[in-house]
This record gives structure tokens, sequence and C-alpha cells, in this order.
């Protein structure tokens, strides 16, 4: 899938870290997020596998007042997935589910969070993940629902859409879920999650659900 060891949103969401932060004058050239990552007892009963957890550095350079500023965001990416059969649209098995967490630091000044990604909607984030995916289309809310992860409650909210798989050259019909932005330690976490569905049925809710409800972030 073309979603897949791709950086879902770094790139998006990391923009307005940097610039606000170049801004401000009192943040940090160097910002950090601690690793957010699903636990391995999750991985053993859904079966997915990891795939990366990378750390991934964004800079961005940002001028004020004629003088020119490096700030560099250091986030996490974690990704992971499973091997799935698709004989409904003539695919054996591939590797089409996909689950991925983004921690990227809040970035705060006397007791003022800058980093946009805390008010960021799903829809914003769904937004960012298709200027980055020219094969991920047709994108629609249907529905959503309440979900804990580190602790907290949120939002995981369900659109349909429709991406193309790399090693099948096939697209296929996927629902993405996407939930709100979590607020945990010094970082905000971002779980993202795409999976098949044939004719509106799918067999990967309960697997996703259980991945994202086990994230960990120290």
């Amino acid at each position: 899938m073309t979603l897949t060891r791709r950086r879902l949103l770094v790139a998006g969401t990391t923009a307005g870290t940097a610039l606000v932060a170049g801004c401000t004058g009192f943040v940090a050239d160097s910002l950090a997020s601690e690793a957010a990552t699903v636990a391995p007892a999750a991985l053993e009963e859904t079966g997915y596998e990891e795939r990366t957890v990378e750390e991934v550095p964004v800079e961005r350079t940002v001028s004020r007042f004629g003088i020119e500023r490096t700030i560099e965001a250091r986030n996490w990416y974690a990704e992971y997935d499973r091997s799935i059969s698709l004989d409904a649209v003539g695919l054996t098995r591939v590797q089409a589910a996909v689950v991925a967490v983004l921690s990227t630091p809040q970035v705060s000044v006397l007791g003022k969070t800058f980093n946009p990604v805390g008010d960021y909607s799903t829809d914003d984030l769904v937004a960012l993940i298709q200027d980055r995916y020219d094969r991920l289309e047709d994108v629609d809310r249907v529905g959503e629902e309440s979900a804990t992860v580190l602790g907290s409650a949120t939002t995981l909210v369900r659109y349909e859409a429709r991406a193309q798989l790399v090693d099948a050259s096939a697209s296929i019909e996927v629902f993405l879920l996407v939930g709100e932005p979590v607020t945990h330690g010094d970082d905000f976490v971002i779980p993202v999650a795409v999976f098949p569905q044939v004719h509106g049925f799918e067999t990967e809710s309960g697997a996703v659900r259980t991945m994202l409800e086990s994230i960990e972030h120290a």
C-alpha cells in the first residue's frame, strides 16, 4: 500500500511547530519527542509486525526581522502491518493493514502550547495525509467511536477511501481510522490505521482497536 513506510503525518504536523518556535524567541533550536509504540503483547495478540520505529528530524528555516533561524523538531514514527487475504478482489495475502503512531513535541511557552497539532481535527490530519499521498483518493468521513489511548478518552474517526497497493498494482477500498491528537507528557501522540474493506465489510476493526489502545509512551 502506498501508505506503508511513508511517514504518514510527519512533514505536515511539524511544519507549524518549527514556524511558531522560530517566531516566539523563547523556544530552543532543537525540540524532541519521546517514541510512542504499540505494546509487544498487542502485537502478539493481533498478528501485526513492527516495520519501523524511527526518529524523524524535520528542520525549518524561519526569518524574523531579517534574521534567519533553523529549528529542528525531532519526532518519532512507528509503523506496524499485517498480511491479510483479499480473495474478493483477486489477491491472496498482502501487507494491506497498517497501524502507525506519530509523536511530536508540544512546544509550550509560559504554559501556552504553540504546536498547532493540538488544535488539529481528524479532518485536518486526513487532509495532510492526502496532500502527501497521490494514491489515497475519494476520502469520505463515515462515522466515529470513542477509545482510550494512553489513559485518555479520545475520538477515532472513520473514513472510507481508495488506496493503491504497491506490490499488487491494484487499488482497493479501505477504511482510514484517525485519532484526535492525545496529549501525553510533553508530546502529542497521533494514532492512524488503514485497513481493507469490501462493500463495507471488514474484519480488522477489533485488532486495530487493540493496537491503538495498547500504545505506550514514556
